[in-house]
Formats: structure tokens, sequence, C-alpha cells
């Protein structure tokens, strides 16, 4: 009997005769996993029975798989609190493995995988008992990180099982997924930082909220020596060799004790000597316990390994077995013939497999998909927090685009002084020589906004990318990612905006018609250009979240400059002119530019012909009112539109 997902408020507090459960050694069952709370959960006995309730843990408990708020507990059933799994035996909880039952490591029984009706993975079968090093070879095509996403949870088959210590990973994923570590052929950890910070800000994200600073840095320093790390604690990432920033990566994942660890290609682009240095650390990861599956293109040192699954093109199992015995097998030990003689005929490489080993294992009924289950961490302020302290280093950290970003609003800021007269904001004198200054001013600030604002965001998104993903798949919120990203940039965008608005009206000279709302004109034009620089910014997130790769950057960035220049209609009129006016309302150039000229009163200061007396540039409350909510409507959407790119794929 299973009730409510969240126990009543006070749950968490002991109970007179409860059995407590957590990771505090002042409980009555001690869980000594980084992921159990200090006080978990509690035993209770009622009149149906003992009853196991979550004490509003952050990382859930799990019976028989499913996440409870409160159970009712029959014999045999299975416990799950962190990454140790407990039967309910005789009235109390015994570790699984001390109550007799298998302690079991990774079986992956017949699995296929098809997308679009072509089959990448053919009747895959393969067991790693923990404590294993297991290899996943084979040419290109062959599904080999096909094969490990499957085996980390990220997909499902499309018949066949994979379970993992006796549950099944896409049915219950829910509790599976902190002991499964995927370390992916992209380093996920944040170039900018030291090692320190980095696996720092992921013990925060990962472990639970009562974790204290200590306890974290425990766990830190721990994963570090575990790995070797130690003495390169204080060092950037970016100045770590491949083999090192490799073992980042890594300890990243050992901070929540995963016993199972799946690492795509981590030895492309190492040397010899490095490739051997992260097969050494894979085989001692394995030598403590954990079952270890490496997909991998080198076999210069496959002999560090149990046991090796060769795969031949269409994801065809062509060898499964000890590494010493594929020379009898295939007939040569020259991995550069073994390759080219399974590449030409996959089907015989298969046949001559399956006559080797006998039939193929019975096809067990496949699971019912399970749900990804609730987030790992639910505080999302705590979140938010850690993202926007970590996003504020990488920004300090990262020394020229600090700088760039420091110079940049002082190098516009100038150029708005380089437009000829002396009018300033003030009225120009149409027979003059200057007659558009006031405007050419504005379009300068605009655009400038417009470019500090993109500039600003544009590369962060799809720079970590990979790292996103796998917090996100540990539990990182989405929207608490989004909006501690945004909270930051608004904060250096208003900076930015503060100084070459400053800039220009020191050198130009204030406005000189009086503010529409907000009592100064200055302050009224300098909310302005901060709204459409942060408005930018958001448009500059976009864009990142679109773009497949940081090479797309650069020609997004002028394309999107070049376009709200035109759409701005500081210098291409655009009002009332079919198809520009509606395209011009989705840019912040638009209606940046609109609220600005509303707070010179543009259509008074510069006279007809040269201004188009557009009805949004009107120096009246309503019309700077309405520019400013189209800049706040335009960030709210295309926030939105970033979530939604960005979202969980479930």
């Amino acid at each position: 009997m299973i009730r409510s997902l969240w126990p009543e408020s006070g749950r968490n507090r002991r109970l007179a005769g409860a059995v407590t459960i957590g990771r505090a050694q002042d409980n009555d069952i001690v869980v000594p996993d980084v992921l159990a709370s200090r006080r978990h959960a509690f035993l209770v006995q009622t009149a149906l029975g003992t009853e196991i309730r979550d004490a509003r843990s952050v990382n859930g408990t799990y019976v028989n798989g499913v996440r409870i708020g409160s159970a009712v507990l029959s014999e045999g059933d299975v416990v799950t609190i962190g990454n140790v799994d407990m039967v309910f035996c005789a009235g109390t909880l015994t570790r699984q493995a001390a109550a007799g039952t298998p302690a079991g490591g990774l079986e992956v029984n017949r699995v296929q995988f098809e997308i679009d009706g072509k089959q990448l993975l053919d009747n895959i079968s393969l067991t790693a008992r923990p404590g294993t090093l297991t290899a996943i070879i084979g040419g290109s095509g062959a599904g080999k990180t096909t094969l490990a996403r499957l085996i980390a949870g990220y997909t499902r088959p499309s018949s066949g099982s994979i379970t993992f210590e006796g549950h099944d990973i896409h049915a219950e994923y829910a509790t599976l997924r902190s002991r499964i570590g995927m370390v992916p052929q992209d380093d996920v950890v944040h170039r900018q930082l030291t090692v320190n910070q980095a696996l720092g800000y992921a013990a925060e994200l990962r472990l639970p909220p009562d974790t204290s600073s200590a306890d974290r840095a425990k766990v830190v320093a721990q994963v570090l020596e575990e790995l070797e790390l130690t003495e390169h604690g204080d060092t950037r990432v970016d100045k770590l060799s491949g083999g090192q920033r490799k073992r980042a990566s890594v300890a990243l994942e050992l901070l929540t004790g995963p016993s199972l660890l799946v690492l795509d290609e981590p030895t492309t682009g190492l040397d010899p000597a490095l490739d051997s240095q992260v097969m050494m650390m894979l085989r001692k990861l394995a030598d403590a316990g954990r079952t270890v599956v490496v997909v991998t293109h080198s076999v210069s040192y496959l002999d560090l390994c149990d046991q090796l699954l060769l795969l031949a093109p269409g994801g065809k199992t062509a060898y499964f077995g000890p590494p010493d015995q594929v020379g009898s097998v295939m007939g040569t030990s020259n991995w550069a013939h073994i390759f080219i003689k399974v590449g030409a005929d996959p089907d015989e490489a298969k046949r001559r497999f399956l006559a080797q080993r006998g039939s193929e294992p019975k096809l067990s009924a496949r699971a019912e998909p399970g749900d990804l289950g609730e987030p790992v961490h639910v505080d999302v302020w705590r979140q938010f927090s850690t993202v926007a302290r970590r996003q504020v280093r990488l920004v300090v950290s990262d020394r020229w685009y600090t700088v760039f970003l420091a110079a940049l609003p002082f190098m516009l800021g100038l150029l708005t002084l380089t437009v000829p007269g002396h009018s300033g904001f003030g009225a120009a004198d149409p027979n003059g020589k200057t007659p558009a200054e006031p405007a050419q001013i504005l379009v300068l600030l605009c655009v400038g906004a417009v470019f500090m604002g993109t500039a600003l965001t544009i590369r962060d998104l799809v720079g970590e990318r990979p790292i996103f993903h796998r917090e996100q798949a540990f539990g990182l919120s989405t929207q608490a990612y989004l909006l501690a990203k945004i909270a930051v940039f608004s904060m250096f965008a208003t900076a930015q905006a503060a100084i070459v608005t400053s800039i220009a009206v020191i050198g130009k000279g204030a406005p000189t018609r009086g503010a529409v709302l907000l009592g100064n004109p200055t302050l009224e034009l300098f909310v302005a250009v901060a709204a459409t620089c942060f408005a930018s910014a958001i448009v500059g997130m976009g864009m990142s979240a679109l773009a497949r790769s940081s090479d797309q950057i650069l020609p997004l960035l002028v394309v999107a400059i070049m376009a709200q220049l035109v759409f701005s209609s500081g210098i291409i009129p655009v009002t009332n002119r079919v198809v520009l006016d509606q395209l011009s309302w989705l840019t912040p150039a638009r209606w940046g530019f609109a609220a600005s000229a509303s707070t010179i009163d543009l259509n008074t200061v510069q006279p007809s012909p040269f201004s188009p007396k557009d009805s949004h540039w009107h120096h009246t409350t309503g019309a700077w009112l309405l520019d400013m909510a189209m800049l706040g409507l335009l960030s709210t959407v295309y926030a939105g539109f970033v979530l939604w790119r960005i979202r969980l794929k479930r």
C-alpha cells in the first residue's frame, strides 16, 4: 500500500517509537551513502504492519522501484535509499548483499535498437559483473555509442532488456540514475575553473542540501585522491593534460559513488602514453569493485580489460569474451585484419559467433518504460544560487572575455561621440549640416546595446551543452539553470548599458526634453538602453540554444546585428511598410529605439523629412510604456523559447 508522493508536513520529525534511517550516525539504521539525507526515512509500526515514511528527503525513498511518501512493507520488499538497496525481512531492513540476494552487475539481454526502420543494434547480449572492465570496440557505424547510451539509460531499446543490480534500467531509472556514471566523449568540466572549483560546484548540485561544506570537501578530496588528482586540485582545467582532463570528467561522476561507470571514447585525441594512463585508471576503478564499461577505438591496451565486445557494422556481435582469446576465435590477432574481416561481412561474423557460443539467450519480456522520476534535487533556489555563483566565476575567470566585456561599452560609447554636430539629444537645425544628429546617436546607442547583449550570451549555452546535459540528467532544474544565467547576465548587461549611456550623455549632453515617466530623462534613457541590452541577451541565448556548434556563433551574431540595425527604424524607416514593419516587432532594436526616441521626443527634436513620425516615438507616458512593455514581452517569449529548447527530453 503506497500513499502520496510527498508525506504530510511534520513527517520529517522523529516519531515516538520510530526506527530512523539516514546518513547520520545517530540513526537506528545508518545508510553510508552520500545521496542519503541525514534523516532520510522512518519505520513505524501501524495497524496495517510496518510502514516506511519518507522524511522529505531530497533524493527520495523507493520501494520496489517506486518513489513513495509512505508505504506498508511486505516481506521481501526492496527499499532503495541513495545507491543502497535494503530488503525488508523479519520486521527490519537489511543490506541486500547481506540478505543473501545476488549483487548482480550488468546484464544486457538481446537488445535491439532501431530508428526509422534502420537497425542500429542487433540482438546484443553481454554480462559484466562488479569488479570487471568491459571494452566495446568496433568500426564506424557499429553502434558502440548507441549501446553505451542504452546502458546509461539515456535511450530505451526497441526490444530486449538491460538490468543492473537486479533492476531494469529503463523501467526503474529513477532508482538507478545515481548508480550510473556516464562520461561522454566531450569533457564535461568547465575549463575556466580549477579542478577543486568544478568539483565543488558539482557536489553542491548533486549531493543533498543537508551535506555540510566540510562533508562536501571531504567527498571531493576522496575522489581526487582515488584518481590521483590531488596535486592538481588548484590547477585550471584548461591547463591540465588530455588524460588529466578526462580524469577530471570521471571525478564528477564519482562524487555520488556510482557502481556502474560508462565511458564513451575517453581516449580520443590522446597520445599513446595518455591512452595508457586512462586505461590504467579504468582498471583501478574496476578493481575497486565497480562495473566499468568503456567504448573505445583504441586496441593498444585491451589486455587490461576482463572482456571485450566486438561489434560489426549494423550492431552485430562478432565476438564477446576475454581479450586473449580473440586471436584463436577470429583466426588472427592483427586488429586491422579483424576489423576488415568483420566489416566485409557482418552477417557472417555474427553467424560464426553464434555457432561458437551456441544458441542465443532467451528473450525476456520487455519491461514497461519507467518514469524518469522526480528531479534528484528539488531545492530550486539552492540550484539557482549555485549556478549563479558558478556563472560569475566562469565569466571573471575567462580573462580575455572579461576584458572584452569591460572594454566594449567604452568603445561603443566613444562611437556616439563621433556623430557630427553639437545639438546632441536636443533640437537639431533642419537647415543645418547635421539635422539627423539625435537619431544617429540613438541608433549607435540602440545597436550598441543589441551588440553588447547578444555578444554577452551567444556563446554560452552551446559552449557548455555537454556539461548541462549531464547535470540535467542528474536532476538539475532547467528553470533554475536558465534563471540563474539570466540573473547574472542581466547584471553585466545593466553595467554595460550604464557605461555606454553615461559616455553618450557626458559627451553629447543630456536629453533636453523632460522625462515622460521617471522624472529624469537621462535615467529614462538609461532604462531603455538597459532593457534593450537585456532583451538582446535573451535573444543571444536563444541563438546559442539553436546553434549546433560554436563554429556557428559568429555568423549568427553578424546576422542578428545587421538585421536589427535595419529593423530599429533609425536608419531605414520601417513604419507602415508591409512585412518590414511586422518583422521589426519581433526585434528588441525596434522597441529599444522607440523607447529612447520617446524619451528624447525625437519627433520634435528632429523635424521632418528626416523623421518618419512613428507613433511609438511619441513623447507620452503611454507610448514609452508600450515600448518598454514590448521589450519585456519579447524577453519573456524568447526566454520561454530557450527554456523549451533546452528542456529535458523525456
